[in-house]
């Protein structure tokens, strides 16, 4: 059988993750609470099958958090002497990455391979992104039922898409009943492949045709939004009342960026107690007043329309200059979860359409 291509059984899904379990760690979508039917999931390491839950379209946070956590110890120091730089984390396996999260890595490797910025500025590498994304295999799982949050298709992206997984399983009938369609998309994932091909079972010769199929519907579900020219009105309306309008009902509680699979900014700060302490990392947000509070109380952007617009301006022209991307996958992640309603897409239709931007 190629490794390739292969069906993994529903009912072996228990025996992968045991077998992956000798050398690393198991990552799927489960629970957020313990017991009942998920209302929703986080990517968690598992030791059985019966935690996985594949039937939300997303998790509630990205994958991003099993590279970057939301909270690191980076190192620990004793009267001023670093003693102990925390090993690396065992390898990772995840599982169940939809398509969007998976193009975010893309983005993400840059940004932390210091790939991400401005001609002429410091660049650094970040050993402890880097290090888990080495030892990382990162097996993508198809949309077929987008939300209508979803706008992948708008940004680049679908919901079949391949963009930084290894390896892309899609349905082959009815989700956790009948067998996944494994694809290889990179060396790494044949490797994979090829070391759990007793798990496999070979995929019949119009299984490509029938994926296909299965993408093009699942394609046709969501409306292709018009984004061309949002960077060069962005660029345009920096000074424009159009970030007043955008910002107005905005609270500044930053779930937008947490949930976001490409949200970066971070926080270092150590704890001590006496002579010892540790150097943490930590998420941090532009839509914070005092994430870019100067230590002299100067504050370059006191405004929550400053705040607004560094973060779309961000996504949408800055990361298209400095990555040659935009920085947004299009997941929905911070439309279903903002709590006042506030819909990227739809203030992205504003700045396309602001008519106070410069000429």
């Amino acid at each position: 059988m190629s490794m390739d291509r292969g069906l993994l059984a529903v009912k072996d899904l228990d025996a992968l993750i045991q077998a992956v379990g000798k050398t690393a760690a198991f990552l799927a979508p489960a629970a957020m609470g313990e017991g009942g039917t998920p209302r929703e999931t986080v990517f968690r390491a598992l030791s059985s099958a019966e935690e996985m839950s594949l039937e939300k379209v997303n998790t509630r946070l990205s994958v991003k958090g099993a590279f970057f956590p939301q909270r690191e110890t980076l190192m620990s120091f004793e009267a001023g002497a670093i003693v102990d730089a925390p090993a690396h984390d065992r390898p990772l396996v995840i599982f169940g990455v939809r398509p969007c999260d998976a193009k975010s890595l893309l983005f993400m490797d840059k940004v932390f391979a210091g790939q991400a910025s401005a001609p002429g500025n410091v660049t650094h590498e970040d050993p402890y992104y880097l290090q888990r994304r080495k030892g990382s295999v990162v097996i993508a799982l198809a949309c077929d039922e987008p939300c209508a949050s979803c706008f992948c298709t708008s940004v680049g992206g679908h919901p079949y898409g391949t963009d930084g997984a290894d390896i892309l399983a899609s349905r082959t009938g009815a989700l956790g009943i009948d067998p996944l369609l494994l694809e290889a998309v990179t060396d790494k994932g044949r490797a994979f492949m090829a070391e759990h091909a007793a798990l496999l079972t070979p995929a019949g010769a119009d299984a490509p045709a029938a994926r296909e199929a299965r993408a093009a519907a699942a394609a046709a579900t969501m409306p292709i939004l018009d984004f061309s020219g949002v960077k060069e009105k962005a660029d345009a309306s920096f000074e424009s009342p159009v970030w007043d309008r955008i910002a107005r009902i905005c609270l500044g509680c930053g779930v937008c960026t947490y949930v976001c699979p490409t949200c970066h900014c971070f926080d270092i700060t150590d704890e001590t107690v006496g002579s010892r302490g540790i150097r943490i990392r930590t998420w941090d947000a532009c839509q914070y007043p005092l994430y870019t509070m100067h230590a002299s109380g100067h504050n370059p952007r006191p405004a929550k329309r400053a705040r607004m617009r560094q973060r779309i301006m961000h996504k949408y022209s800055y990361t298209v200059d400095t990555a040659g991307m935009v920085s947004c996958t299009g997941c929905g992640r911070c439309v279903r979860h903002c709590p006042v309603n506030l819909d990227i897409r739809q203030m992205l239709a504003a700045v396309k359409n602001d008519p106070g931007a410069a000429q």
